[in-house]
Formats: structure tokens, C-alpha cells, sequence
């Protein structure tokens, strides 16, 4: 049995440091893009950084198997060997959610240039490009809430956990975003406002719009919702994951103990049974 865990303890060091060079390859390649968007040119690596980010996703899933089995075990370097997944895991998150944020959905990552500067027609065409933006970037997150899953055990609720952390503080970061647009719209329009209220588009939750947009907020909202369900489902899987290690642990005594008439401490283990 250590023989095997240790087996494990070693497959786990080997593929979690294939995992990490899988990681740093596909940042190396989001950031050769980033340049390129922020110099004014298409990117030219992002199938390839989805690609590099599946593959280390998977590879970080089977990890979380070995680390439970490890767990599960006993063994001495479980912990250990599930804090250096988790690690990885945290860095996947970090890299999708900038590869989402900047490469997939389009999400525009400066503000317009400063207002002033700019003809009126320039300028309204600049903001409401910058705007539907914003709104298609809200959207394909709330999409991705609602469809989210929230995993079977242990490991896969601290995958989903970890994962919508990044996203989450990603819309926090967005709303910023907003609050800028807002006032650039506001000095610039003279309180003619452009694109922040986006009446004539339907909203995105099943609302109408009235004053300003409440995509910000719906997307926040939503987010903390779910980041609030997911922490309480983990302390609850936590915890029934602890039980079942306990259950586990005593079912191990049952089928390992002598019932023969000739073990001395059949009297104590019926005593403990009454």
C-alpha cells in the first residue's frame, strides 16, 4: 500500500511540473497577444493558448485524482501534494480569465482615448463601439453563469470554486470599467448621454431598460450569488467528505477484525456494540 502511494506521490511531482511548463507556455503566448492587440494588430496565437489551457486543465483534474487518492491514503505528503495542484490550478484560472477577458470575448482592455480630443462624430462612433463592447462582454459572462456547473465531490466544487474566483474578480474589475465610461460620457456629452443607457437594445436578463443600464450590477449580482453557493457547498462537501472518511476508516475495522469465536476481544467488541 505505501509502495503504491508513493508511486503516486512521484507521478503526481513529474506531471505536476509538466503541468506548470503547460501553463507557462500558453501565458507566454497571451502576452506575445496582449502586445499585439495593445500596439493595434490581431492576435495571432489564441487558438493556441485555448489549446495549451485545455490541456493543462485536464492534466490539473487528473492531479486532483491522485491528491484525493493520496488523501484518502493518508499518506504524509497528501497536503502537500494538494496545495502544489491547487497552486496550479489558481494560476490556470489567472491565465483563462485573461485570455477571456482580452482575447475571446472581445472585451476592449483601454478605455477610448481622452474624449476632448476627438470630433463629435468620431467620438460617438468610438464610444458606442466601446459600449456594445462592454454589453457583449457582460453577456457571454452572465451566459456562463447561468450555465455553470457545481460538481459531485470535493475536488471538482474547488475547481468550479476556484475557477469562478478569477471570473468574479474579473467583473469586479469590470465595473470600474463602467464607472469610467460613465463619467468620460458625462464630461464629454454635457449630460448627452450615448450608449450607457442602451435603450433601444433588449436586455440581457429578461428586463427593460430604464435610465442607466443595469448590466453592471445584474453581472455583479449574479456573480456573488453564485460565489456565495459555491462556499457553502464546499464547507458542506468538506465536511460530508470528512464523514465519509471517518465511515470509511471504520468499515476498514469491521472487515479486517477476527469474528471467530477464538479472538479474545470478542467480549469488548460486543460490549461495544450494546
Amino acid at each position: 500500500r505505501l509502495e503504491r502511494l508513493q508511486r503516486i506521490v512521484s507521478k503526481l511531482q513529474m506531471e505536476s511540473g509538466l503541468c506548470e511548463e503547460q501553463l507557462n507556455q500558453a501565458d507566454t503566448l497571451l502576452q506575445s497577444d496582449i502586445r499585439l492587440l495593445n500596439a493595434g494588430k490581431a492576435p495571432q496565437k489564441a487558438a493556441e493558448v485555448e489549446r495549451d489551457l485545455d490541456k493543462a486543465d485536464a492534466m490539473i483534474r487528473l492531479l486532483f485524482n491522485d491528491v484525493q487518492a493520496l488523501k484518502d491514503g493518508r499518506h504524509p505528503q497528501g497536503e502537500q501534494m494538494y496545495r502544489r495542484v491547487y497552486r496550479l490550478h489558481e494560476r490556470l484560472v489567472a491565465i483563462r480569465t485573461e485570455y477571456n477577458l482580452r482575447l475571446k470575448s472581445g472585451a476592449p482592455q483601454v478605455a477610448p482615448a481622452p474624449l476632448g480630443q476627438r470630433p463629435r462624430q468620431e467620438l460617438d462612433d468610438v464610444t458606442l463601439r466601446y459600449l456594445q463592447d462592454l454589453l457583449a462582454w457582460v453577456e457571454e459572462n452572465q451566459r456562463r453563469l447561468g450555465a455553470a456547473e457545481w460538481g459531485v465531490d470535493l475536488p471538482t466544487v474547488e475547481s468550479h470554486l476556484g475557477s469562478h474566483r478569477g471570473l468574479h474578480q474579473s467583473i469586479e474589475e469590470f465595473r470600474a470599467k463602467i464607472e469610467r465610461a460613465r463619467a468620460d460620457e458625462d464630461v464629454a456629452g454635457g449630460g448627452r448621454h450615448l450608449g450607457l443607457e442602451l435603450g433601444t437594445r433588449g436586455g440581457c436578463f429578461g428586463e427593460p431598460r430604464a435610465g442607466r443600464s443595469p448590466l453592471p450590477s445584474h453581472a455583479q449580482n449574479s456573480s456573488k450569488s453564485r460565489l456565495r453557493h459555491l462556499e457553502s457547498l464546499h464547507g458542506f462537501v468538506s465536511a460530508a467528505t470528512k464523514e465519509l472518511m471517518w465511515l470509511d476508516e471504520k468499515e476498514e475495522e469491521e472487515v479486517n477484525f477476527d469474528w471467530s469465536d477464538g479472538n479474545p476481544n470478542m467480549a469488548a467488541k460486543k460490549e461495544n456494540y450494546s
